[in-house]
């Protein structure tokens, strides 16, 4: 059996025994309750933060969501319908973004991060994968392993209850896009959330390792998670098929440029950069081996890199070579955003939020250019 090794995600969502261990899970509060109400919610432990427009919206433990009118000085808490753990927030446009997290929770909002409405739970989203499982069995050979091991993961999904969160997501528009997570997990909208189709089968994932990061670079999609586990679509998402790549593992982060450079980061500190699709992939110098937990592009093409000990590094040449920022160490970041200025990191983690002004040398460097 292995552990669920997401080095500061065990410690922030609070999910996880050793795997093939059922956890008893009841299906009542917090997953069908309000988030808690807190004095000073910038203080709690916080999971992601992203830009809603000029908003800042920050997510966290027991369901709190958080925005930030003025770069992240100031907070106020919005309420939410659920109370678990939320792992991820991001916007496809300044109104409409999801958040998502622990008990295969899924949230929607269409005003910029003020109100929120589930639209897909742990529940729900087992019985979704039974459906598909057994309806392609239906389809199946008498032989057909593949089929039989979807089965009866989809069986223990719903057998091992809301336990599974979910890690991240792409949106192509408001309409369509993926959210993935832990054991595989990979579901398709095509219709805003209304309706959530089970892509388990459309990726090569046979040992369901754990799903991290999705993004789109140029016009292919990538998703990188356990293992060393590295995917690549051509077609929009409807197949994605595995890229061995030199790490076996995990990578939290998967940032890209425009130019179509990727840089994978993780466990470790390991850091590994492509710039052919995932082809061929060339490992950064990292002089610290404490494992990655974000990063960001900074316009002008600074990379930052936050680590599980709360210290930050910089890359001036896409992940080549990193080097330590002269930061004071905090406690250890879960995300992290550059300001719209790009004079200041606003970061989220155990310790809240915390805003960090960077280096004059880095804020010149990042001067001009585009993320």
């Amino acid at each position: 059996m292995r552990q669920f090794v997401v080095a500061l995600l065990v410690v922030l969502t609070a999910g996880f025994a050793e795997r093939g261990l059922a956890r008893e899970v009841r299906v009542s509060d917090p997953v069908y309750s309000p988030a808690a109400r807190v004095r000073d919610p910038s203080r709690c432990v916080l999971l992601d933060v992203n830009w809603a427009g000029n908003r800042l919206v920050a997510v966290g433990e027991r369901g709190i969501v958080i925005l930030s009118e003025d770069g992240g000085l100031t907070w106020r808490q919005v309420n939410v319908p659920t109370g678990v753990s939320l792992t991820r927030v991001k916007f496809i446009t300044p109104t409409c973004g999801w958040a998502l997290g622990n008990a295969g929770i899924v949230l929607h909002t269409d005003d910029g991060g003020q109100t929120w409405t589930r639209r897909l739970d742990g529940i729900h989203a087992a019985h979704l994968a039974l459906k598909a499982a057994r309806e392609n069995i239906e389809r199946s050979s008498p032989d057909d392993s593949a089929a039989k091991e979807q089965l009866h993961a989809a069986e223990l999904l719903v057998t091992d209850g809301p336990d599974k969160p979910f890690f991240d997501l792409y949106f192509e528009n408001e309409q369509t896009g993926f959210i993935i997570g832990a054991y595989g997990l990979i579901f398709r909208t095509e219709n805003g959330g209304k309706t959530w189709a089970p892509w388990m089968s459309h990726i090569e994932n046979p040992k369901s390792n754990h799903l991290y990061a999705i993004k789109k670079v140029g016009s292919d999609l990538f998703i990188a998670g356990e293992q060393g586990l590295f995917l690549r679509s051509t077609d929009n998402g409807q197949k994605f098929t595995e890229l061995r790549t030199p790490y076996k593992g995990t990578f939290f982060t998967l940032t890209a440029r425009g130019s179509g450079q990727i840089v994978l980061a993780g466990l470790r500190g390991n850091v590994f950069w492509t710039t052919d699709q995932g082809q061929s992939f060339t490992q950064g110098k990292n002089p610290v081996k404490a494992s990655i937990s974000a990063s960001t592009w900074l316009p002008g093409g600074v990379l930052i890199f936050a680590d599980q000990e709360g210290s930050f590094l910089e890359s001036r040449d896409g992940g080549r070579t990193l080097r330590p920022l002269d930061i004071p160490r905090i406690p250890p970041v879960a995300a992290l955003v550059a300001s719209r200025d790009s004079a200041a990191l606003v970061t989220v983690g155990l310790g809240g939020v915390i805003r960090i002004q960077l280096p004059e040398s880095v804020r010149k460097a990042s001067s001009g250019g585009a993320r």
